[in-house]
């Protein structure tokens, strides 16, 4: 599977919820991730991918 998220954060933040859990749903084990710029927009969106990779 192959899931290209929006460039912008608030648009992936959005999508992100729904990604996981249509992989996780999928059955799917392993995920790469391109990490998310360092920058405060893109806080929620590291924070929620952190959380996910922890469970």
């Amino acid at each position: 599977l192959l899931r290209r998220m929006p460039d912008d954060a608030e648009a992936t933040a959005q999508q992100l919820f729904a990604a996981l859990r249509g992989f996780d749903d999928a059955g799917v084990r392993l995920i790469w991730i391109e990490t998310p710029p360092d920058t405060p927009d893109w806080e929620g969106v590291r924070d929620r991918l952190q959380r996910a990779a922890a469970a």
